[in-house]
């Protein structure tokens, strides 16, 4: 055995070990990922119930409005009008219903038990003890809001989690809620946990099969070339090993970008979320539990690990909503948790990009507004998107501290965000600009028209009808 030969022989057995030890650790990491992800599907599947909780109440409150709006304050002819049809509106079998309560706590509507009507349930409580029906009155009284809490489901005859929806009648002092059980998002929960699960396994089969086919071919064609001519040998591992290393030069940097703008992202708000729960304890002089401070160190750990694994998750959000709706939703969630003003400018033009532009502008946004969140102490951020001079813009503006002077010279030193977002813009022939001082920050982002003028007059030919971007 020649001394190259071993040289080489050595090279993969390095490699197969490299991927083993790959291959297990990428394992471990991929179920701590997607138990994170179910957490973030299981937020996603709650806001659409309370989309859904809105939409009916709507409805309700436009089935009754011919008699409420012409009625008087002690009118009890058009109360009883009203509450006949409030009973009536069943949704979702027997599970989906209207009640209603004065803001006394008296039932007045509740078609599933009707025994309870003329009832005072001022002081119903849970197991907690929390007041029910006067969380409900003042989330009705406060706006409108959410509330969840166990009550009896009628088609299963148990006691489920509920989520309800209260609204207010001022003119009669009437609370008015619906809501729906939580038993079905249990399910939901599975079905995808499942599917991620043999999404994970595929992947890893592939990326172990790919490993293992690809070890071997370059052993034996390393074999082969060894009993050729020596130089010629030699030539081939040279180019060979080249295109190994440019290979996972593109292929590290693409996993890392994919993966730093999108877990991470849902990390980093699950650690924000925890540290707010920790000054909501602390601002009720109540000591931080333990396990809670075990999660937050955990997390801190998977967030840097996740940083240095190779992996992509494509944001949902785009895909079921659209850019507009998908930059609507992470500025209105970002606006709730930070309490920063969030104002959203937007073209209104039919089908105007294809799916890795929509991804990379969503980016930009999120990544923008997590540096906002972290960083700029500001108390309110415009997000403008408009088409100027064939450029399609995307402008993200806050009135914060500004960033370091360092890291404005050195954009290198910036953050590994910055440097993702900068390579995907570029990736669409645009530009990236960020500029700051003591009165802000302007993050800028311009992609030409022809990176994507092609695909909007195919849609709009294949197309005609209007979907907002």
């Amino acid at each position: 055995m020649t001394f190259s030969f071993r040289i080489q022989l050595f090279a993969v057995t390095q490699v197969i070990l490299t991927a083993f030890l790959t291959y297990f650790f990428v394992t471990n990491e991929y179920r701590d990922l997607s138990e994170q992800n179910v957490t973030a599907l299981e937020a996603f599947l709650l806001e659409q119930k309370q989309q859904e909780l809105k939409n009916y109440t709507a409805i309700a409150k436009a089935s009754i409005q011919h008699i409420y709006a012409g009625a008087a304050a002690d009118d009890p002819i058009a109360k009883k009008q009203v509450a006949d049809i409030l009973s009536t509106l069943i949704y979702n079998g027997h599970d989906g219903y209207f009640y209603v309560y004065d803001d006394k706590g008296t039932n007045i509507v509740l078609p599933t038990e009707p025994y309870r009507v003329g009832q005072n349930y001022w002081d119903l409580r849970n197991e907690q003890g929390d007041p029910i029906i006067q969380i409900l009155i003042g989330k009705a009284k406060s706006g409108g809001d959410f509330y969840r809490y166990p009550w009896n489901q009628p088609s299963t005859e148990t006691v489920t989690e509920k989520l309800s929806f209260s609204d207010f009648l001022p003119k009669w002092g009437w609370m008015m809620g619906t809501g729906v059980y939580l038993d079905n998002v249990e399910q939901q929960l599975v079905t995808i946990q499942s599917a991620i699960d043999t999404h994970i396994n595929n992947t890893r089969f592939i990326i172990l099969f790919v490993a293992m086919s690809s070890i071997f071919v370059i052993f034996g064609i390393g074999a082969i070339l060894h009993l050729t001519q020596k130089k010629e040998n030699d030539k081939q591992i040279d180019q060979l090993g080249q295109k190994i290393v440019t290979l996972q030069e593109e292929e590290q940097r693409h996993i890392s970008r994919e993966l730093h703008d999108g877990i991470v992202q849902v990390l980093v708000s699950i650690k924000y979320s925890l540290e707010a729960t920790c000054k909501h304890l602390n601002q009720h002089h109540i000591d931080k539990p333990e396990p809670l401070h075990k999660a937050q160190t955990n997390l801190a750990n998977a967030i840097t690990e996740i940083r240095r694994i190779s992996h992509h998750l494509h944001p949902r959000i785009l895909d079921e909503l659209g850019l507009s709706a998908a930059m609507e939703a992470l500025a209105k969630e970002f606006s709730e948790r930070t309490n920063i003003n969030v104002a959203i400018t937007k073209p209104a033009l039919s089908k105007l990009l294809p799916d890795h532009i929509n991804t990379t502008l969503y980016r930009v946004v999120q990544e923008a507004l997590m540096n906002i969140e972290k960083h700029a102490q500001a108390t309110h951020t415009r997000i403008d998107l408009a088409i100027i001079d064939n450029w399609l813009t995307l402008t993200i503006e806050d009135n914060g501290v500004g960033m370091l002077k360092a890291n404005l010279e050195n954009p290198s030193e910036s953050g590994i965000g910055t440097r993702n977002l900068a390579e995907r813009v570029e990736y669409h022939r645009g530009q990236f600009m960020l500029t700051s001082s003591a009165k802000g920050t302007v993050v800028t982002a311009k992609i030409p028209r022809s990176a994507f003028a092609y695909h909007y007059t195919q849609q709009q030919t294949d197309n005609p009808t209007t979907e907002t971007v």
